[in-house]
């Protein structure tokens, strides 16, 4: 206890003595070790997803695999062969199906709600999961036909103190369901979230008649096999026994995906929030910001120490004097370290605490420090605490040890033969905060880039109404026809805008023909001149005459290059495999956002397939218009609340990953420069220090300040200006991966290094300036007299 206490007297004498470099120290330390441990709880939550089911490395989802020059295309399995899997081989010992999540209206007691995740399921997702209730049995809450089990969100919603077992929730088009479960928590991470599971209903929509069906199937099945079980014998058997149950051979190869694998790889079923889960890249991203801004931080203190040990080396000379070993004053020194980094770490955990919050809600995520559950949390600071010790302690502590006591004592400056290591370590970290600055200003760039990309068609002033909810596809014709009727709107239509509709497989090429997917949807006549696409050869289905529309389609730029044609060419060519015939050949346009490559696409004059309803209106007619549409839905008898989407602001959310990403990188921007401006600082500091007798005697000789500034300051804008060459190339490797991932992206990024490298060395001519007047206006009779 005595030496605790001693320990804390010595660190508050610390504090008080040097209390304008200590601030500058534990503000330093403390923003690394922050982002160092905000990265580390990201990076351990990613890694560790999924894996907490004690089945985790014994789960496999099935899909089948095809490859086409788009890359690979995913299909799931039929539905049958689920059972037959478990029926039939012997290493499969259970299996799962998991619909995707759907969109729901609920209402309880006749209030109604919203979910986004409702999921149809079967009592064997606890048999292979860990997912637990917390009310009710797991063996027999989804074997009642009306059964469903909540999520423990949901009960605390709705159920306040209550039991809700038995409590009536109905749902949109499926009727009454009676509660007969209530989840236990999901962890975070996980990518199986759920607010409702429903037992699945083979009369009912999705799952109808897909009970037998060994061609088409609904959802996700998830297989639990024997320990090591042989995938590719696996694969093996199921092709005999597709082979044995319909008599045809396997047309794509099965695939069997680990499932503690799923999330990291892409492959997984997102039913999650997260925005930037399921991808090793920002794994590798976040690890590489946090331990680079670690480093600054450690760097950092490095320098401020030991520009601060030369000053105090009378101080160290005096202990020498009074019988302190070498051991000794690395000791102190240590100590002073592991002090100052333990003020940083409570500084950066009380910031952690404060920010969290907001942090989760940006990412998606819900990290924590909650030692009571998950005690290894404790693991991170005391780590983060010594390897600060280790990085920034030991090299000051030895340059402290090593000052010669004689020379010391008389007033001679210490040797100087580590300034090659310190303005190594400025150069670092200057190479690092020109490169995450130039790689924020590039994220942002590209963000700006595919948010304003020309998606090819007029997406302002229109909204999309989806036709296909309950109680109105009968009913299209009229209210397409209720809707013209108003001078509110001037265009009404039909077509694949903001997405298209389906996909058909094509056999193109030629010699070995080779099977690609196309996009295919259908269309109403006007559908081109409302959304305002641009025809590059042919016509419109408008500039044709309905007598020969009959299996007419209008085909995209990149359907023409995997044709071989030429846009004149197509004209009156057929779709190889089909009766289609292309009338007209328009413009490629976006129907996913600008971070998917355009895909070939064919569309379909088809009348009793159309899914949507495109509404085009005058500027600032928005409101007028969906309260007149909406009016005219609820006369028809739509039993579907009213719905639209509006087609300029359809694709926002798909870049709100890159703006986070980008804000993410601004902060951390701004606390590297932060860092290394402090870096910086006690270099030209302890520089000044050095030669503060040679820069008085040049004053007393003539020079100027101008002259003076110049002498001083020009080796450190050398070393900013050699960290930002080293930077360059380093940054340009490392961001063009991750440029290279978006098929449409900025031109080029020499500007942005152009700026970035002058904005560091503006910043740096400001503070050495600033620090270097302060030098210079010393007068030359206090530092000479005693020589």
């Amino acid at each position: 206890m005595n030496k605790l206490t001693q320990f804390l007297k010595s660190g508050f004498k610390l504090l008080k003595r040097e209390r304008y470099y200590a601030f500058l120290n534990i503000l330093g330390l403390g923003l690394g070790i922050f982002c160092f441990l905000l990265t580390s709880l990201y990076v351990k939550d990613e890694l560790t997803h999924d894996k907490w089911h004690k089945n985790a490395e014994n789960i496999y989802m099935p899909q089948q695999v095809l490859e086409t020059e788009r890359g690979s295309m995913m299909l799931r399995p039929p539905y049958a062969i689920g059972q037959a899997w478990v029926d039939e081989n012997p290493g499969v010992k259970d299996f799962v199906n998991i619909s995707g999540n759907y969109r729901k209206d609920y209402s309880i007691n006749d209030e109604e709600f919203k979910t986004e995740q409702f999921v149809f399921t079967t009592s064997a997702l606890f048999r292979i999961f860990d997912f637990r209730l917390s009310i009710g049995e797991s063996s027999k809450a989804l074997e009642q036909p009306n059964g469903i089990v909540i999520s423990y969100e949901i009960a605390s919603k709705h159920f306040k103190g209550e039991n809700p077992l038995g409590s009536h929730i109905e749902v949109e088009g499926l009727g009454v369901y009676k509660v007969t479960g209530v989840l236990e928590p999901i962890p975070s991470n996980s990518h199986l979230q759920f607010d409702f599971l429903a037992p699945i209903d083979f009369s009912k929509s999705p799952y109808e008649g897909v009970e037998n069906n060994w061609q088409f199937g609904s959802g996700y099945h998830y297989l639990l096999l024997e320990e090591h079980y042989d995938l590719d014998q696996l694969s093996a058997e199921t092709a005999e026994m597709y082979k044995e149950h319909t008599g045809k051979e396997v047309s794509m190869p099965y695939q069997f995906n680990k499932f503690s694998e799923l999330y990291m790889s892409g492959k997984a079923m997102r039913t999650g929030n997260s925005m930037f889960g399921g991808q090793q890249k920002y794994v590798v991203i976040f690890s590489i910001i946090g331990v680079l801004m670690l480093l600054v931080a450690s760097f950092n203190y490095i320098n401020l120490t030991t520009s601060r040990s030369f000053a105090r080396a009378k101080d160290f000379a005096i202990r020498k004097v009074v019988g302190a070993s070498k051991l000794r004053l690395i000791f102190i020194q240590l100590g002073e370290t592991f002090f100052i980094a333990l003020l940083g770490l409570i500084l950066a955990i009380i910031a952690l605490e404060l920010t969290l919050p907001s942090i989760n809600e940006l990412l998606g995520k819900n990290l924590n420090l909650e030692v009571a559950r998950d005690p290894s949390v404790l693991m991170l600071p005391v780590a983060v605490l010594l390897l600060i010790m280790i990085l920034s302690g030991i090299y000051p502590a030895l340059i402290g040890s090593r000052f010669n006591l004689s020379a010391t004592l008389k007033g001679k400056t210490p040797n100087t033969s580590g300034a090659l290591i310190r303005k190594s370590l400025i150069v670092l970290q200057f190479t690092i905060c020109t490169g995450v600055l130039a790689s924020a200003i590039i994220i942002r760039s590209q963000s700006n880039h595919m948010i304003n990309l020309d998606l090819g068609y007029n997406s302002e002033n229109i909204i999309s109404i989806d036709i296909r909810k309950n109680g109105i596809y009968d009913k299209n014709e009229a209210l397409r026809n209720e809707l013209e009727r108003s001078t509110l709107i001037q265009g009404v239509a039909s077509g694949p805008i903001p997405r298209t509709g389906g996909a058909m497989m094509i056999n193109v090429g030629e010699g070995e023909k080779k099977q690609q997917f196309f996009d295919y949807s259908s269309a109403d006549k006007a559908f081109v001149r409302v959304a305002g696409l641009e025809v590059i050869a042919g016509s419109s289905f408008e500039q044709v005459e309905e007598s020969k529309l009959e299996n007419g389609v209008i085909i995209n730029e990149e359907a023409l290059k995997l044709l071989d044609l030429s846009a004149e060419e197509a004209i009156n060519t057929k779709i190889p495999d089909s009766q289609m015939r292309v009338i007209g050949v328009i413009k490629d346009y976006h129907t996913s956002s600008a971070k998917s490559k355009i895909g070939p696409q064919i569309i379909a004059y088809n009348m009793e397939e159309l899914s949507n309803v495109l509404l085009r209106y005058k500027a600032g007619d928005e409101q007028k218009v969906v309260a007149y549409a909406q009016s005219v839905w609820e006369e028809l008898g739509g039993e579907a609340p009213f719905d639209y989407v509006v087609i300029e602001h359809y694709f926002d959310n798909a870049f709100k990953m890159e703006e986070a990403l980008s804000f993410i990188f601004n902060v951390l921007t701004l606390m590297l420069v932060v860092v290394a401006g402090l870096g910086l600082f006690a270099l030209t500091v302890f520089e000044s220090q050095l030669r503060e007798k040679e820069l008085c005697i040049r004053k007393v000789l003539g020079a100027n300040y101008l002259a003076l500034l110049k002498r001083l300051n020009t080796g450190f804008l050398a070393l900013i200006g050699l960290s930002i060459l080293i930077s360059v190339p380093i940054t340009q490797y490392l961001i063009g991966s991750w440029l290279e991932a978006f098929p449409y992206r900025i031109a080029s990024t020499t500007t942005v290094y152009i700026i970035t490298g002058g904005f560091i060395l503006l910043l740096a001519v400001v503070m050495l300036t600033t620090q270097g007047m302060r030098a210079v206006r010393k007068n030359p009779v206090d530092i000479l007299r005693n020589e």
